[in-house]
């Protein structure tokens, strides 16, 4: 849900903001080698994971491949295609996080040879039809305005036979209607107190800083949501995963406490959280294919 007053000034003030609470610290000083080190364990935690990065992005198939990122964060998941030989175009709405990914493909000098990173707006891209093999976005566009929009202007920026490969936040999840519908919007009354977007203003802040500024758009699809919003895309595959205990409001910090001394924290984690990321049991592994977050969307244009 929208709130009618917001507006992509107030989205990039937010993300902007969250990058500077999650990732200002370890990209500040970040290395060549450090980064090489830790693309290696990127990969090495999205296999363990199952995540999209490592199963439905072709990761030996991307060499000369020209991919275009949708909101890359801090830019991890761009430098780790291009480290696997992808011609990356990364695009977000937030000038800081658009510089902290170009920065790394500066660091990564020839192993990004013909990379960039540019401020922009998903809803309007700057480029022309059938410019792209691949576009990849995860957990972005269902912060944006138009969400269906969105999609539209990767389904066009995308070369015939192109694939989408997006992650979009599932409603028929545990995280939505335990964690976020009843502990949050009920029993803590955000339903009632936050107006149309309290779905946003209960989710997606993290790192060393207090939040200041609130989150504008948060949306979470169910099965059929997804099948509408891709209409126009061929192909098109879904793929549950991400179930977190520690997210549990209230209980899930004791949780917390004990996965790290039980499962330890993956390295991984660093490029795309800002610190480790707490290993997933294998009760939550296997719990994710059933009633995990995010939908892990595989779609092809036709041509």
């Amino acid at each position: 849900m929208v709130s009618e007053t917001a507006t992509k000034d107030d989205i990039r003030r937010f993300w902007t903001s969250l990058y500077e609470s999650l990732y200002e610290d370890v990209d500040r000083d970040l290395t060549r080698e450090q980064l090489f080190r830790s693309l290696e364990d990127l990969e090495d935690m999205f296999r363990f994971r199952g995540h999209m990065a490592a199963v439905e992005m072709p990761l030996a198939e991307l060499a000369g491949k020209r991919v275009l990122e949708i909101g890359p964060g801090a830019g991890g998941h761009s430098a780790l295609f291009a480290r696997h030989g992808a011609v990356m175009t990364a695009v977000d709405i937030s000038f800081d996080r658009a510089r902290a990914t170009d920065a790394k493909f500066r660091l990564m000098d020839d192993a990004a040879r013909g990379c960039q990173a540019l401020q922009g707006d998903t809803e309007n891209l700057p480029f022309a039809d059938g410019s792209f093999d691949i576009v990849y976005s995860n957990g972005v566009l269902h912060h944006t305005l138009d969400t269906q929009r969105a999609l539209d202007e990767a389904f066009r920026i995308l070369k015939p036979g192109g694939r989408a490969v997006i992650m979009l936040y599932c409603k028929s999840s545990w995280q939505y209607w335990f964690n976020i519908f009843l502990c949050v919007g009920i029993l803590q009354g955000r339903i009632f107190r936050d107006g149309p977007n309290w779905v946003g203003r209960a989710t997606e802040w993290g790192g060393k800083k207090a939040q200041t500024v609130a989150n504008p758009i948060t949306r979470c699809y169910s099965a059929s949501g997804i099948k509408t919003l891709f209409h126009r895309f061929r192909d098109v595959t879904l793929r549950k995963r991400e179930f977190y205990f520690y997210l549990i409001p209230k209980l899930g910090r004791l949780y917390r406490r004990y996965q790290i001394r039980r499962y330890g924290t993956h390295p991984g984690g660093i490029l795309v959280y800002g610190e480790p990321w707490p290993i997933q049991s294998p009760l939550e592994l296997k719990l994710g294919e059933i009633m995990g977050f995010a939908w892990f969307i595989s779609a092809r244009k036709p041509g």
